[in-house]
This record gives C-alpha cells, structure tokens and sequence, in this order.
C-alpha cells in the first residue's frame, strides 16, 4: 500500500508495492494470496512505526511548545518543525519494511501531494491502479489517498500543512489502520473462498536385533472445513479422514515375511490460522482393520488394533500459502524417540502437503 512521510515542501507518498498487473478489474483469490500477506504485514508494521514517530515527535515538540510562551526561555527560538523533523529523520533510518518489494508490483513508487494543496495526480493514481494485481487490494490503496484527501479538504489546505509532524504521524496511524482492517478483511475473504485439504504420508523403517520392518502410513487428502469470522483473528477449520496403515517389508529372525491387509484409524485434524501462519494438529482412534504377516515354515501374526486413541501436532507456525510441503524425520518425532529409548531405531521421513485451492482451479 502507501508509506507516506510528509516533508516540508511536499508530501511524498511512497508506495508499498502491491502485486502485478490489474488486469480487468479482476477480483482478489488465493491466488493474490502472498501479495496480499504481504501488504499486512507492512501496513501492521507502518501503524507501529508512526506510533513510535507520534509518540517520539510528541516528546520533542511539548517542551518547545512550552518554551515559546517564555522568551527568556533557552529554547523559545529553537525551530520546533525542525527539531521535530530531524527526530523522524533518525527514525525513519532505522525501519525497514517487512517486505519492501511487494509480489509483483508494477506501479509507481511514489506519489506526491505538493506541500499547500490537497491534490494528488490523476495520472500517479490510475497508475498504482493499474499496478495492482486485482481489484480489491487496487481499491485498498486508492481509499487510503483519498483519505488523506479529504482529511486535508476538510481542515483546508493552509491548516492541514501548519500542523505539527507528530500530528501528521497520528493521521498516519489512523490511515495504516483503517488499511490494515481492510487488507484483513480480505485475507479471510480469499481464504474463505477457497477449499484446504491436507495429506500426509509416512514410511519408517524400525529396526532391531532379530527385527526389520517397513511401514506405509497413507492418510486423506481430507478436506479442511471452517470459515473466519468478523469479532476473531484467528479461525479454525477442522476434517475427519482414515489413516491406511499397511507393512511394506518385514524380516524377522533371519526370514523374510509377506504381509497383507491393512488397519484403518479415523483421523481428526485441526488447523488454526490467522491468515499469515498455521498450526495443524491430530487426534487418531484406530478402526477395525487386519494385517496379517506370513512367514516361512507358516510362522505369522495378526494385528488388530482395539480403539486405540491418540493425538499431537504434525506442524506448528508455518506460513500459509497455497501449497505447503513439509517434511521431518522419524525418528526426531515423539514416537521415534520413545522407540529409540527402547532399544530399537527407526528411520524414514513423514510428508505433509496442505493445498489450498482457489475458485475456478
């Protein structure tokens, strides 16, 4: 969207890089989905940073306010717009946006309102139109200059450009929330509109002395379901899905054994998100199921599980995006470290794949 820092002679609006671009006034999806991530977290960042310039600025300019009103006073001729511009100058060199270039920005990167005037060119602003990858974000960042705007027309020109520049960094504060709520607004939307499902697959060998086994963990995709709300941040979206568990190899005492069947366990997950991370999290119970392992000279056993339940976090704090692959070894899981603790290794890697899928894919 817009940094926009206010010099002496003209305002500098300097644009947050949006994405790439518009074309036709397509709407906001998932697909825009980092772009918009993007831009939350720089407007999130820009509230913080005029906050700290307000408050800082306001330190600087009180006193001085306050010397004024005593001429004998050391510092009633110190230039208080001064003084309180440098301050910001030294603010300002130590922030860094989050994310400087925007996901394929291709507008202008700076807009002016000329010190004593209230206009911005029609040209700059079909410009940053144009440079938005979709329609939403493009309406965003125009709402956030027509403020300023109609702020400087409601004050008129000559007041709007006498005011003091931590009262211009609380005018900022107001903007990057006001365009903060927005962009939010519409990460949910595209999220909303969108369909999650997740998969996960898992091969670990456990081995010791006499024991050599290859397993196949296969569960989903199962479809996430669950929307945001307006009153929370955060939101859930939850499924159900079978866990098909099968031997792949198997040798034992010396022999290699076949085996057959397969035991199924119902699966519930969980993913919570803000928009910008996800935590996905498990509950398992075991479902009637048979694997049968035959071993030379007739040798062999059976497996039935008997509603066993159990439950943990396959990832926590990743970024969401439309696709998420995520891979961990065995034995760095809990089950792979109590095996080990029992004297036995285990190895091979568990895959997990989140894919969101936009409307019309």
């Amino acid at each position: 969207m817009l940094k926009r820092f206010a010099a002496i002679a003209s305002v500098l609006v300097v644009v947050i890089p949006t994405s790439a671009a518009f074309a036709d006034g397509a709407a906001c999806s998932c697909r825009h989905l980092e772009s918009i991530q993007q831009e939350l977290r720089n407007a999130e960042a820009l509230i913080r940073l005029q906050q700290e310039i307000q408050r800082k600025l306001d330190a600087v300019e009180a006193p001085l306010i306050e010397a004024k009103k005593r001429p004998t006073h050391p510092d009633s001729d110190v230039n208080i717009y001064d003084r309180s511009i440098r301050e910001r100058s030294t603010i300002l060199s130590r922030f860094t946006l989050p994310h400087p270039k925007v996901k394929g920005y291709s507008g202008p990167a700076s807009i002016n309102m000329p010190f004593g005037t209230c206009e911005q060119s029609a040209r700059d602003l079909d410009a940053l139109k144009s440079g938005s990858q979709c329609k939403e974000l493009a309406d965003i960042n125009l709402a956030h200059e027509a403020a300023h705007r109609a702020e400087c027309q409601a004050a008129g020109a000559s007041e709007y450009w006498k005011r003091l520049p931590s009262q211009m960094a609380a005018e900022e504060v107001i903007r990057y929330t006001e365009q903060a709520a927005a962009l939010r607004k519409l990460l949910k939307k595209v999220l909303d509109d969108g369909e999650m499902t997740v998969e996960a697959h898992m091969k670990p060998r456990i081995q010791a002395p006499q024991f050599d086994v290859t397993y196949s963990y296969d569960t989903g995709p199962i479809r996430l379901k669950g929307k945001s709300s307006p009153g929370s941040d955060e939101w859930s979206l939850n499924g159900k899905g079978v866990q098909v568990v099968r031997i792949d190899k198997v040798r034992l005492a010396g022999m290699t054994c076949t085996s057959s069947g397969q035991t199924n366990t119902n699966i519930d997950m969980t993913l919570q998100t803000d928009g910008l991370t996800m935590d996905l999290d498990g509950k398992s119970t075991s479902a009637p199921g048979d694997v049968k392992i035959t071993c030379r000279g007739g040798h062999g056993m059976s497996m039935r599980p008997q509603q066993e339940v159990g439950k943990g976090a396959y990832f926590a704090d990743q970024e969401v995006r439309t696709e998420t692959n995520l891979s961990r070894d065995v034995k760095e899981m809990a089950f792979g470290k109590i095996l080990a603790q029992g004297g036995l290794s285990a190895t091979g890697k568990e895959t997990v794949k989140v894919t969101l899928v936009c409307p019309g894919d």
